[in-house]
Formats: structure tokens, C-alpha cells, sequence
């Protein structure tokens, strides 16, 4: 009944480690949290595996000391007569934690399911230079490097010494660390869009009406010249070199252009000429991605 018990569970746990992890490493083995928009939950499922192993390690070591502490059953016949004793409730912590975090060594030697290669973090001394050997035979000990040692050493202590809690809480904490690290972005991003706005608001569109060029207008030339195949930047460099009126005549002798050529000269016609060379020096203390979220450019 025992031994059917015990294989049931490494049946089971052995069956929902492979199943984690060929979800998780769908994509070479190496989780996208690089990835700006990964999700918490796909995080989760990739480290899902280090899980399913702290469970296998818990229930194995159930297994295990519930034969030691029964009489007459191998591998301790004189079995445990006071399981409640603090010495011995001690004395099984410790050596709990060693057992597990042995057999989380041989599991994880055998799965190559490492933390730091879940996250797709290179460990000191992983480059492929340090290599310590290649056995040539899949997992953990190709390109073994003292990384890989590190690695491997270090997840099991996590998954063996600390169990099924500690591994949850490490999870838990990457994706609330992960979590916070968005909403701090997100918050940054959003001050930064607000100095961005009032920027473009009070010094900008001044300095653009000061000479005779409104917002308005600008953003509805640049628009139809984008439709019309001109690029913004053509405006922007005859403007600069005061060829304004070269570009306009390039553009009218193209049928398809002439339209555009239209739209530009009727948009100069209010600005006065010696004032057409400062616009590109007012646009030009715009980032690229102000001119396209102001101005569309």
C-alpha cells in the first residue's frame, strides 16, 4: 500500500513538472521576462515548475519520515516513540531541510529547471568563454560553467532548504517587485507627459505664433504633405537652407505632388520669409517623439 502511495505521488508530481515545463519553455527555454509587457500571470506559469518541484520534495519527505517514525517497518524497525518531542520535532527540521534540499539538487541536475535561467538572467560567470565542459548529452551539463554551478546550487537551496512556502513567497515577490517597477514606470511616464505638454504649451506654440505660424495649421499641412507622400522633414530642411521656394517648384512639375505643394504654399504665405528659417529652429528643440505626438511629424 506504501510503495503504491509513493509511486502515485512521484507519478503525479513528475507528470506536472513536465507538463510546466514544456508550457513554460515554449520559447527556447529562456522565460520573456525581458519582455516590457509580460504579463504576472505568464510569470507565474514559467516559474510553475520550481513549484511543482517544492511540492514533489514535501510530499517525498511526508513519505519518508512517516515510514522512519512507524514500528517494524524498514528502514527504521524501533520506529520513533515520541514524534512530538522537541528535540526530535528539531532534530527532523534540520535534517529535513538537508534531505530537500539534496533532492532538489538531483531534480533540478536532472530537469535544468534553474531559477535564474526561468527568468533569462545570465548568472556571474555564465559566458559562454568560462566554460567549464560540454557533456554533449542535453540539460544541466552542456556548457556547464560555474554560473550554471551557481545557478543550480542556489535553486535548489531555494526550492530543498526553504520548501514550497519560501518558493512561493520568491515567486510571489517577483511579480509584486515586477508589478511596482511598472506602476513606478507608469507614473514617471505620466510626468513626464504632463512637462512634455507643458512645454510644447508655453513655450512652443509662442515662439511658433511669434512667427506667424499657429499649431493648427502646421499640424493640418504636415498632414495632408504625409498623405500626399512629402515627407516633413523635406519641409523642414528647405526651410533651414531657405530653398523653400526650389522644393515648391520640384513638387508642382509632379502631378501627384502638385496638391501638396498647394497646401505648403498657401500655409508660407502668412509667414514672413526671414521668419521661415526660424521655424526649423523652434521645431528642432522638439525630441522625435514630441513633433509626433504634437504635431504628428
Amino acid at each position: 500500500m506504501m510503495t503504491k502511495r509513493i509511486a502515485w505521488i512521484i507519478v503525479g508530481v513528475l507528470a506536472l513538472v513536465m507538463l510546466t515545463t514544456t508550457t513554460a519553455w515554449a520559447s527556447d527555454g529562456v522565460a520573456p521576462v525581458v519582455q516590457e509587457e509580460i504579463a504576472a500571470d505568464a510569470l507565474w506559469l514559467t516559474l510553475a515548475p520550481l513549484i511543482a518541484i517544492a511540492m514533489f520534495i514535501e510530499r517525498a519527505l511526508e513519505v519518508i519520515w512517516e515510514r522512519w517514525e512507524k514500528a517494524q517497518i524498514w528502514p527504521n524497525p524501533a520506529g520513533v516513540s515520541d514524534t512530538s518531542a522537541s528535540g526530535y520535532m528539531m532534530q527532523k527540521r534540520l535534517r529535513s531541510q538537508w534531505l530537500g534540499t539534496a533532492i532538489a539538487f538531483a531534480v533540478i541536475g536532472l530537469t535544468n529547471v534553474r531559477l535564474f535561467r526561468l527568468l533569462g538572467f545570465d548568472v556571474l560567470f555564465s559566458s559562454p568563454n568560462m566554460v567549464l565542459f560540454d557533456a554533449g548529452i542535453g540539460g544541466i551539463f552542456d556548457a556547464f560553467t560555474v554560473g550554471t554551478l551557481i545557478d543550480w546550487t542556489m535553486t535548489a537551496i531555494i526550492v530543498g532548504w526553504g520548501g514550497t512556502e519560501l518558493t512561493h513567497n520568491v515567486i510571489e515577490g517577483l511579480v509584486k517587485g515586477r508589478g511596482l517597477w511598472k506602476e513606478m514606470r507608469n507614473v514617471e511616464a505620466g510626468r513626464q507627459s504632463i512637462l512634455d505638454a507643458r512645454f510644447f504649451n508655453d513655450y512652443i506654440t509662442p515662439e511658433l505664433e511669434k512667427r506667424g505660424v499657429s499649431v493648427a495649421s502646421l499640424r493640418q499641412v504636415v498632414d495632408v504633405l504625409k498623405q500626399l507622400g512629402v515627407s516633413a522633414d523635406q519641409i523642414v530642411s528647405s526651410m533651414t537652407t531657405g530653398k523653400v521656394d526650389e522644393l515648391l517648384a520640384q513638387l508642382e512639375v509632379q502631378p501627384d505632388k502638385a496638391a501638396a505643394a498647394q497646401s505648403l504654399r498657401t500655409f508660407l504665405d502668412g509667414v514672413p520669409p526671414e521668419k521661415q528659417m526660424e521655424i526649423p529652429n523652434v521645431l528642432n528643440l522638439l525630441t522625435r517623439e514630441q513633433k509626433q505626438r504634437f504635431l504628428g511629424v
